[in-house]
C-alpha cells in the first residue's frame, strides 16, 4: 500500500485503509473470555483491476474493548508498484460510539527505506510518540502543533465504526460521521457520510449480507505540504469510499470494501475472507 506511485497522499490513505483493514480486527480481552469474538479477514489489494497485494487482519474483541493485528504486502508487477510490507497494530477501549486508542504501531519496508511509528493515547490524546523518519523541514508545511494530538484516533482505529448501545444497523447512523486521524505524521480528517446500502454474497468463508456504502473526503489540517499536487488531488479527490459490514455478535462494522481513486485507476481493499468465531466455537475447535 505503501508503495502506490501516483499520490504520496493516496499511499498514505491506503495505510489509513489498510488500518481501515484493520478496522476489521477489532479485539478485546483474553482469548478466553466467554465474550470474546475473534475476527479473521483477508483482503486483496488491486488498482485498475490488477492485484497487487494481499492483507491479512486478525483480532479479538469484547464488549468495550479491541485489539488488532494487521500485516500487508504488495508486489512490484506495474511501474505504479513495488514491492512493500507494512505491519500494523492496535488496541483500545470502545465507549458507546466512541473509539478511544491506547495505543497505535506501524513498520513499513520498501526498497530498503523503512518507517516505524510507536504511539501512546489516552482518552483520545496522544501521551508520546516516536515516528521515524521525522518531517523534513519545508516552508509551505502546515505545522502540528499540541493542538492536532488531541481528540484524535490512529489510523487502526479511525475505522473501527461502533453503533453504541443496541447496535442497530444503520446506514446514516453508521456513516455520517468525521474521523480525526493522526498517523505519527500528519493530521487530516476522513469526513465520512451515507450513500446508500447494497446486498454481497461470497463463499462459505466470505462475508455475505447487507453492507452500508458510504463515502468518504479527505481534508489534510497539518503536517502536509498544501502546495503539492498529490495534496491537492487527495483533496479534491471524490471517488472515496468504504463498504462497512456487520460483525455478527457485538455492536461494530467493518470495512468490507475500499476505494480510493488514483490516476492510474481505483486502489481497491476488498475482502475475499471474512470469518467470525466467538469464544465458545474456539474452544470447540481447539
Amino acid at each position: 500500500m505503501i508503495a502506490i506511485k501516483p499520490s504520496a497522499v493516496g499511499g498514505r490513505l491506503a495505510i489509513a485503509a489498510l488500518g481501515l483493514a484493520a478496522l476489521s480486527v477489532l479485539a478485546g480481552t483474553q482469548p478466553g473470555s466467554a465474550a470474546t469474538t475473534r475476527l479473521q479477514v483477508t483482503y486483496v489489494i488491486s488498482i485498475s483491476g490488477l492485484t497487487i497485494g494481499r492483507a491479512q487482519v486478525e483480532g479479538r474483541f469484547t464488549p468495550g474493548q479491541y485489539a488488532t493485528a494487521i500485516t500487508g504486502s504488495t508486489y512490484g508487477i506495474s511501474r505504479f508498484v513495488s514491492d512493500a510490507r507494512a505491519v500494523l497494530a492496535g488496541n483500545g477501549r470502545i465507549n458507546g460510539t466512541r473509539v478511544v486508542p491506547n495505543s497505535y504501531n506501524l513498520e513499513t519496508a520498501e526498497r530498503g527505506f523503512a518507517t516505524r511509528v510507536n504511539m501512546a493515547m489516552r482518552g483520545g490524546s496522544i501521551t508520546s510518540l516516536r515516528a521515524a523518519p521525522g518531517l523534513v523541514e519545508a516552508a509551505d508545511r502546515v505545522p502540528v502543533r499540541s493542538s492536532h494530538k488531541r481528540n484524535v484516533v490512529d489510523p487502526v482505529s479511525a475505522f473501527v465504526i461502533s453503533l453504541g448501545s443496541g447496535g442497530k444497523v444503520d446506514g446514516q447512523r453508521a456513516c455520517n460521521r468525521t474521523l480525526p486521524v493522526f498517523d505519527g505524521w500528519q493530521r487530516f480528517d476522513i469526513r465520512l457520510f451515507f450513500k446508500h446500502t447494497k446486498e454481497v454474497t461470497g463463499s462459505s468463508d466470505a462475508y455475505r449480507g447487507s453492507v452500508v456504502v458510504c463515502g468518504a473526503r479527505y481534508v489534510p489540517i497539518a503536517g502536509h505540504r498544501p502546495t503539492r499536487e498529490s495534496v491537492q488531488y487527495m483533496a479534491d479527490n471524490k471517488r472515496l469510499e468504504v463498504w462497512l459490514a456487520p460483525v455478527a455478535g457485538t455492536t461494530v462494522m467493518v470495512p468490507y470494501r475500499l476505494i480510493i481513486g488514483t490516476k492510474a485507476g481505483d486502489l481497491v481493499i476488498a475482502a475475499r475472507q471474512f470469518q467470525v468465531s466467538d469464544a465458545k466455537n474456539q474452544a470447540a475447535m481447539r
